[in-house]
Order: C-alpha cells, then structure tokens, then sequence
C-alpha cells in the first residue's frame, strides 16, 4: 500500500480511508453529498497525488508523442494542454490521460494511478528517435481545487491565475519549489490542479485550506469525486474505459483526429469506424428512488441490452444515475435495470446529466 504526502493531514480531517490504485486515499470527510455539493456551490480542495506523471523530453520528443497519441500534440502551444488516450493497436484504451506541453520538446503525461507502471512499460516499448522517459510520480504531490469559487481560493496563493483559459497552465513559485498550475479537473466546474515537489504539498494544501476558508471550501474525498465526474458524463478507466473498448463507443470520437497520417491504433479505429459500433454510452436517470451500480444488467422489456458501467446517487439531481452500454440499435428511451433481481425503470437521457 502505498501513502500521498498528505496522508497524516487527511487522518487530522477525520478522513475514511479506502484503497485506490494502490493507494490508502481518503473516501470521505463529513460525507459524500455534503462535499458533493460543496463543490458544485463553493469549492472544494482533493488530494490527487496518486495521479501519475510521466515526463517525454528530446530533440523527437513533440513528433514521438503525436505518434504515441490521437489527439494533435503538434497544435499545442507552450502552456496548453489536452485531453488523449494512450491506444493499443486494435484501438483500445490503454488509459485517458492530459498532456502538458513544458516547452517545445517537453511534455508531461498526467496518467491514472491505477495504470501508472503499465503507461510507463508501454511508452518506453514504443519508444523512437532521441528522447528520454521518467517516471516522476514518487516525486509530485498534486492538489486539486474545484468549484465556482476556486479562482477566489487560488488567487492569493498564485496571484492572476484565474487569467488562465481552460486546459492551460502557469509555472508559478511555492516555497522555492516549481509549481505548474493547471486551469483543468474532474468535476465539470471551474478549477486549478496543481503539480508540486512532494516536499512542499502539505505546506501547498494549508495555504489553499487557509485561503479558502472565508468561501467555504471543505476538503473532498474520492467519493465525491466520482459522483461529481459521473454527473459530468466523464468516463472512469476500468468502467467507461477499458483496453477492449474503442472510445468511439463512449462518445469519445472527438478525441480521434483522423486526419493524422498515423498513430497507434489508427487503423483499427478507422476499421471500427467504417463498420459502425455495436455498443453506444448513453445516460439513465431513475424513475423513482432506486441507485443503480456497476454491472447491473440494463433491460428492454425481457430482452437484456446492456450494462451499468457505473451507477450511482446524484446529489444535484436527488436522483439514481447510471452510465451503461447498450445496443448501438436501441431506439428506446424508456428501459428497466435489474438491481438484486428487482427491475427499476429509469430514462434514457443525454450526457452529461447536468449542463455546466
């Protein structure tokens, strides 16, 4: 079991704990909803050192990683970043990750903790041209801070950082340590993440707590986080996601630039995309008080047409929601899915649940 920097701070909070991706992280302070809903009304403050944070730098450093992913590494400015996947050749997801271009021939990839180690075996076995690869994750502590509010938090501790436009970032200075600040998250609010030396990120977590206070910001455990992603339609790895699933059936297409001459995976997904999906994502909303989870069979009358990739409370809507796979066919807005062998009725609807 591995620890963030921050774990004796988050025993002081009264965290509960549960195992992440190897990691003893914390699950929830004062309770799932309440922190939920603190970061959609205020802000809220997450532990997220149990990312991973692979560094690509050499002369062939930008041309190797627009091999690598699908997405246009080419067309980032310095200080921009991107969403993109990591694919197999058959157009699976390795894993979804965001991109950081350091400078011209440095990029960062912030990768899930869970797939760490494996992102970084299959990196250096693609690897090509003059290039370095480092794993830097032992040595980063990340914080992120979400909500309407989060530019009134990150503003004395990072003066005119709410300047920055989404999916860019700032170096900035903490303690003499580089911090890069990241207009980017999880939530489907405004918000900052920050990559810091580990050294530093309980003294970074405190400034933030400190500034935060008079706006109300609470600390936020991995449950809310999940319930604050899943309003959002925002795919999980190992849920939504996964080496067998191609991100065109999980509305990921945009992700996709085909006009790239190659990449990996380019011509399973093209393959794919000629011969149509067979399984499409799509959002449901339960009818009465019903929560659905992971794996429950999705039903059309009698006839199964998908699963629950997950399912879950949502604090915004006071409603079961559930993100399942169906039958690419399916025009049926209305279905039942099976929790404990009773059938619950919920409605088709369009990702994400809830407009930002």
């Amino acid at each position: 079991m591995h620890y963030t920097s921050l774990y004796e701070t988050h025993k002081k909070l009264g965290a509960r704990f549960m195992e992440f991706g190897g990691f003893e992280m914390p699950l929830q302070y004062t309770g799932i909803i309440d922190e939920h809903l603190s970061v959609r009304n205020r802000a809220g403050i997450f532990d997220v050192s149990h990312m991973g944070e692979i560094f690509i730098e050499g002369e062939d450093a930008e041309s190797f990683c627009e091999w690598l992913t699908p997405n246009h590494v080419s067309r980032l400015a310095e200080g921009q970043a991107e969403y993109t996947f990591l694919l197999n050749e058959r157009g699976g997801v390795i894993d979804d990750m965001i991109i950081y271009r350091l400078s011209g021939k440095s990029f960062m990839f912030c990768v899930n903790a869970s797939n760490t180690d494996k992102d970084f075996r299959w990196i250096v076995q693609n690897k090509r041209g003059n290039i370095s690869i480092d794993d830097m994750s032992q040595d980063i502590g990340m914080i992120s801070v979400q909500g309407p509010l989060s530019g009134r938090v990150a503003e004395p501790v990072f003066p005119s950082v709410s300047r920055l436009k989404r999916f860019s970032f700032d170096v900035r200075d903490f303690m003499n340590k580089q911090v890069y600040v990241s207009r980017t998250g999880y939530t489907g609010e405004d918000g900052y993440e920050c990559f810091v030396d580990k050294s530093v990120v309980v003294d970074l977590w405190n400034a933030l707590m400190d500034s935060g206070r008079t706006h109300g910001i609470k600390p936020v455990g991995l449950g809310a986080r999940d319930t604050l992603r899943a309003e959002m339609g925002y795919p999980l790895y190992g849920m939504e996601l996964s080496e067998t699933m191609t991100p065109l059936s999980a509305n990921l297409g945009w992700v996709i630039k085909m006009d790239k001459k190659s990449f990996i995976g380019r011509d399973a997904l093209a393959s794919a995309a000629r011969q149509g999906i067979s399984k499409r994502l799509v959002g449901i909303i339960m009818n009465g008080k019903s929560i659905p989870r992971h794996q429950n069979p999705v039903l059309l009358k009698d006839r199964v047409i998908g699963e629950v990739t997950t399912g879950t409370y949502s604090p915004s809507l006071s409603r079961g929601i559930a993100m399942a796979y169906i039958d690419n066919n399916i025009e049926a807005v209305d279905v039942g899915i099976d929790i404990r062998s009773i059938l619950h009725t919920g409605t088709i609807v369009q990702l994400p649940f809830i407009k930002k």
